[in-house]
């Protein structure tokens, strides 16, 4: 996935063109929250436009976590966006009377947007970009932490894979669902889940290696991988206690996982329902069973209802 300007084509609130100078003004559509920005012309770059998201709401939770894992290990929407360098040939009257065209007023707009992007955060969720400050109050726990914790560095890359692969042949065969799934993580990159559970198993040094502020985030994920079919087996909770004591951390850190996960799971499973504006009683229902294979209290329930609705300007 790339950058594109249809993708924050909602945010611009007003866009002025003077000469080379695109000045852009970017609001959030939860808060209103207004963020002004600007970036040159740059002639010959709109045949890079058009590369559309496919924009359409999840409809499984595989889908939800294949999504934020290929995020994190770099195929999300953080992806360079090549720097632009402006023409400065050009006298001051052609600079005037210069009429860029509509496909190269799109990629300023979007080069104006990397200027501020650190004060937004993409929504997975609702497909959309809100300001951090939203993000961080309408979101899961799960969903900040993955924000907050990028994985940057190859070691904790490819740990993670393995650590995935594991679970996934945690009961000693690895199904054709599974292997589709890691492929869509991976981007079709690197090796593939057999080669990987081909492997040795993780070693406790190999473990210890990772970057200590990512280990519980990388313990988060793999847990919600797991968690993510609704077949959470006993032999997939055993590998990942094995994994928990291989990066330093405590069982309470695995229980506090299991719990984040599971929010962020019956939280997208509401997302999806909620996908046209309302839900209804046979929604309902397969929420709740949902909820209750992974131990989500009802009171718990009510509230994920209540923040998505309120993320999505539901009443």
């Amino acid at each position: 996935m790339e950058l594109t300007y249809d993708l924050i084509a909602p945010l611009v609130a007003q866009e002025d063109v003077s000469g080379r100078t695109v000045s852009v003004i970017f609001q959030c559509p939860v808060s209103g929250r207004q963020v002004r920005s600007s970036a040159q012309v740059v002639e010959d770059r709109g045949k890079a436009i058009g590369k559309e998201m496919k924009r359409s709401l999840w409809r499984n939770l595989r889908w939800s976590m294949m999504s934020t894992m290929r995020s994190m290990f770099g195929y999300g929407l953080a992806g360079h966006v090549g720097a632009a360098v402006a023409d400065t040939a050009l006298s001051s009257q052609d600079y005037r009377h210069y009429q860029p065209t509509e496909a190269e007023v799109k990629q300023a707009t979007v080069d104006a947007f990397v200027n501020v992007q650190q004060q937004f955060a993409w929504d997975a969720s609702g497909q959309r970009f809100v300001s951090a400050q939203v993000f961080r109050e309408l979101q899961t726990e799960f969903a900040t932490l993955v924000q907050s914790q990028p994985l940057d560095k190859p070691w904790d890359k490819n740990i993670l894979a393995r650590m995935l692969a594991e679970v996934a042949a945690a009961d000693g065969h690895v199904e054709d669902s599974e292997r589709d799934f890691f492929h869509g993580i991976m981007g079709g990159e690197g090796p593939s889940l057999d080669e990987l559970v081909r492997k040795p198993r993780l070693t406790a040094a190999e473990l210890e290696e990772t970057s200590p502020e990512v280990r519980k985030v990388m313990l988060l994920v793999t847990t919600a991988v797991a968690m993510s079919d609704e077949e959470y087996s006993v032999a997939e909770r055993e590998h990942l206690t094995r994994l928990c004591q291989g990066l330093g951390l405590q069982s309470a850190d695995l229980a506090k996982a299991e719990q984040l996960a599971a929010d962020y799971l019956v939280d997208q499973a509401l997302e999806a329902a909620y996908g046209d504006g309302q839900l209804d009683s046979a929604e309902r229902l397969k929420v709740d069973v949902l909820a209750a294979k992974l131990h989500v209290a009802p009171e718990r329930v009510q509230r994920l209802d209540a923040r998505c609705r309120k993320r999505k300007g539901l009443l």
